[in-house]
């Protein structure tokens, strides 16, 4: 049943801390973690990808007045007014957000308002693409790609929708028997889509073959219903969360067959936004936040809620990200482009980290 729309609203906020304020490793935060620190902790580890940021631990957070996310506002849009778009309350959740890859004014949403649109920063409404009509039926994950000019979009009893950005539907397939909890178009090869879904199973589909549900190319069982299933940046890999405590790295050369099995506790709650693990866009890095759960086999007592990062080719833990001032869950994890700045979503708060000016410490 979905959830009921409330009239109440919640404000984001950008968290932002002073400039000569380093993040601390696990190890350092031993008094306030009752002198237990996170085991397997790498802030001291080399990095196996040989990577630019050998001290991914000493990350922080740029000071107030540069507040990455206004500057680009005021650089695009001058001084005006910070934009509010109209919020719709917890019935309306976004689940979904993509930029307009031909025109960063705009971006797709999914929401469990039960539409998948386009819309400008004004809150004009362009383009609604699926409308479910409904309050049983919306739309949980989305994808763009800019190249192919493609629209797809997942709902929560299965099917996957694929359209033209001009609006026109292509196909309505169901091809999971449960909710679709992300859709992901390869890079690469943007006619090669992943599909992820609390059935317990990842899929990959060759967009030009598609006949049914019965049409995927491979599918990929997981032991637990599937939060993401994210292509690397060079779409040879595939990397999946699940909702316990396991994430797994596919390979081009054998899809079928996980390339490694990654331990790492993100459980699922039923109010808590689902974690997901995502790629560096330049190395072969993991990035996922750390929900602690005392029945995971390494779990020590009070143990952080850090972010964590691993080595793509080895699954080793390179280094945990913490800010003792904002010590909740983080849900999303997402890197610039460049790779050297990462914003993390931590309830009602983002949190900008990029490298320190005077160079990197471990």
């Amino acid at each position: 049943m979905a959830p009921r729309k409330r009239s109440e609203t919640q404000k984001t906020e950008i968290v932002l801390r002073s400039k000569n304020k380093r993040s601390r490793s696990p190890r350092e935060l031993e008094p306030e973690a009752k002198k237990h620190c996170v085991k397997g902790s790498g802030s001291n580890r080399g990095c196996d990808s040989g990577c630019l940021w050998a001290g991914l631990g000493s990350l922080q957070v740029p000071p107030p007045c540069h507040s990455i996310v206004r500057a680009l506002h005021q650089y695009k849009l001058g001084r005006a007014a910070w934009p509010s778009l109209q919020q719709i309350g917890a019935g309306g959740s976004i689940t979904g957000l993509k930029f307009n890859p031909l025109n960063t004014n705009q971006f797709f949403a999914s929401s469990m308002e039960g539409t998948t649109r386009l819309q400008d920063f004004k809150g004009n409404i362009l383009r609604v693409f699926t409308s479910s009509d409904t309050c049983n039926v919306w739309f949980c994950s989305l994808d763009v790609s800019g190249s192919s000019r493609m629209v797809v979009t997942g709902d929560n009893v299965g099917n996957v929708v694929l359209l033209h950005m001009d609006g026109k539907e292509l196909w309505n397939l169901r091809m999971h028997k449960k909710k679709v909890t992300h859709v992901a178009l390869n890079p690469c090869c943007d006619w090669f889509l992943a599909t992820a879904s609390v059935d317990q199973t990842v899929k990959i589909w060759d967009l030009r073959q598609v006949r049914g549900k019965a049409s995927f190319l491979y599918s990929l069982p997981h032991r637990h219903p599937v939060n993401a299933a994210c292509f690397s940046p060079d779409g040879a890999r595939l990397l999946t969360t699940d909702q316990k405590s396991e994430i797994r790295v596919y390979s081009a050369s054998q899809w079928d067959c996980p390339l490694g099995l990654i331990p790492h506790p993100h459980r699922h709650f039923q109010h808590l936004t689902p974690i997901k693990a995502a790629w560096h866009p330049r190395y072969n890095l993991i990035v996922v936040g750390r929900y602690p759960d005392p029945n995971f086999k390494s779990c020590s007592p009070y143990e952080l809620r850090t972010i964590d990062v691993f080595d793509g080719n080895s699954g080793k833990m390179m280094c945990q990200l913490y800010d003792p001032e904002s010590s909740g869950i983080s849900s999303l994890n997402e890197f610039n482009p460049m790779g050297d700045t990462l914003a993390s979503a931590m309830g009602y708060h983002i949190l900008i980290w990029s490298q320190e000016e005077t160079g990197t410490q471990k």
